[in-house]
């Protein structure tokens, strides 16, 4: 658990926006040996157990140029002017994270915040009344909505603030109003399946189906195509050999031993990617050492976790290693290799994933629309897919990114909770040392490691996922120039989509060139 200190220290990484000043009412555990509030500087008048915190702000009602913080950036700065006793009251709601957002997000949950929101959209409606609409002001005031949980309002009041500035819009007004509108749709979605729903009675979590599982020398390019990538089907595929010779523990050490890495940790409540949160920073020698000395058995404390080394990216940090590896025929035509030198995506992989029997990647969706695939040299872990119509059912959450965190626990299904689990159609596999997994884009899934294992992964772009791809850059874009950059490039008309399909696995030189 992190100290009120440090819960502050992360809160202020977010910005040094100017602090506004506002009328603010936080209730107080009432305590005989509490510090006595009159010692602050604001006066304090004390009715039912409410404090009331009385500073002068006629002139933000007045001044029509006010620049308004969104939600996060103000949360931040009046949890960091609350008193001490006040914040130590509520350290134990707080989520045990060192990530600003997942911390921020914890401070957000507390009822005396969402009291904080509430009158903050108040007083920013109040402005509105005086001064009439500006862009600004209807962006912060749809930012509080959306962290209490109106998305409609939200939405509605993102839409004005992009309208009022239609000829210059603020990209990150846009970027909200992409995020919010697909947190809409979900909730619209769930609406409207609620209704299709049987009886609380007969509400059950659906049976998991099993992936199929081909020979390469039974799949060739074309059927996995038109079969598998194509209808968004996941599939297993034996029989390839990604490398000359099986990537070991030792033959790492060997090449990337010297490496510092960062290394993963699951977060309870986190709204990070998956749930991962940075742990620490480590050599690759030093960690594989840790997590050889571990027994496959052993149960792991979670908050006492060995670390995941997760999604390193080969040709980034070790060249060395990523030159014995083969691409699988079936990803082959990436076009992410054909856009320019430097260009977003196109060496960020084949990545590395390192891991213990035991640690996991919570429900997630790969990001930007990418397909994915997957090879493991070493150990066994269980996946469990779902197609992606059934997101909504899952209950996502889009705190910060494009990318959903989801709400659903599906290891420990609750459907009085979450009866839309009724609806989903979820399938599972092992997938073991030797063979190669494909995941569709769009689609979440869970990751389990069920031994020590070794694996590299890669996402790429084709046809199959065009679409996708597409509509994730177009709202990336409006706030990422490196988005802008490939989006430009994926939409020209001399852009080459033009599928290729490969009769064996292609060296990565051949595939770099």
């Amino acid at each position: 658990m992190m100290s009120v200190c440090e819960q502050e220290e992360a809160a202020e990484m977010i910005s040094e926006w100017p602090v506004i000043e506002q009328e603010v009412h936080v209730p107080v555990k009432k305590s005989s040996n509490s510090v006595p509030l009159t010692k602050r500087k604001h006066k304090v008048e004390e009715e039912n157990g409410v404090q009331s915190f009385k500073t002068k702000r006629a002139h933000t009602l007045c001044t029509s140029n006010l620049e308004e913080p969104l939600v996060k950036v103000a949360v931040a700065k009046w949890w960091r002017r609350q008193p001490e006793e006040v914040k130590n009251h509520y350290t134990d709601n707080l989520p045990c994270s060192e990530n600003s957002d997942t911390v921020l997000a914890g401070i957000m949950r507390l009822e005396i915040t969402q009291s904080f929101m509430r009158s903050e959209v108040t007083r920013l409606n109040d402005i509105i009344k005086i001064n009439g609409p500006s862009s600004n002001v209807q962006a912060a005031l749809g930012s509080f909505f959306e962290k209490l949980g109106d998305f409609d309002s939200a939405k509605h009041h993102l839409e004005k603030a992009v309208l009022l500035n239609s000829d210059n819009p603020d990209s990150e007004h846009k970027w909200l109003l992409g995020r919010v509108s697909k947190q809409v749709k979900v909730q619209r979605d769930q609406r409207s399946a609620l209704h299709s729903l049987p009886s609380s009675s007969n509400l059950s979590m659906p049976v998991y189906q099993k992936v199929d599982r081909v020979s390469a020398e039974d799949l060739t390019s074309e059927r996995f195509y038109e079969e598998y990538s194509s209808k968004q089907r996941p599939v297993i595929i034996t029989d390839l050999r990604v490398t000359a010779s099986p990537m070991s523990p030792q033959d790492i050490k060997t090449h990337a031993g010297d490496c510092v890495v960062t290394l993963k940790h699951s977060v309870q409540n986190s709204c990070e990617w998956a749930r991962l949160e940075n742990k620490e920073k480590i050599t690759v020698s030093d960690y594989i050492d840790r997590i050889e000395g571990l027994d496959d058995k052993s149960q792991l404390d979670r908050n006492a976790s060995p670390g995941y080394l997760f999604d390193w990216s080969l040709p980034i940090h070790c060249p060395r290693l990523v030159e014995k590896i083969r691409i699988p025929r079936y990803f082959a035509g990436d076009f992410l290799q054909r856009t320019s030198e430097g260009s977003l995506y196109r060496d960020s992989w084949p990545s590395l994933f390192f891991a213990p029997a035991g640690l996991c990647s919570e429900l997630h969706v790969d990001a930007f629309g990418s397909n994915f695939w997957m090879a493991v040299f070493q150990g066994s872990k269980r996946w469990v897919f779902f197609p992606q119509s059934d997101l909504p059912y899952l209950y996502p959450q889009y705190p910060n990114s494009m990318d959903p965190v989801f709400e659903a626990d599906i290891r420990n299904p609750n459907l009085e909770n979450q009866p839309l689990l009724h609806l989903t159609h979820p399938s599972e596999c092992i997938l073991s040392e030797g063979e190669v997994l494909f995941v569709p884009a769009g689609c979440p899934h869970r990751v389990e490691n069920l031994t020590k294992s070794v694996a590299i992964s890669a996402n790429f772009v084709d046809l199959s996922n065009w679409d996708n791809v597409l509509e994730e850059l177009e709202l990336n874009a409006l706030v990422d120039p490196r988005s802008q950059d490939l989006l430009q490039q994926f939409t020209s008309l001399t852009f080459d989509k033009k599928m290729k399909f490969y009769n064996s696995e292609i060296p990565w030189s051949e595939f770099k060139s």
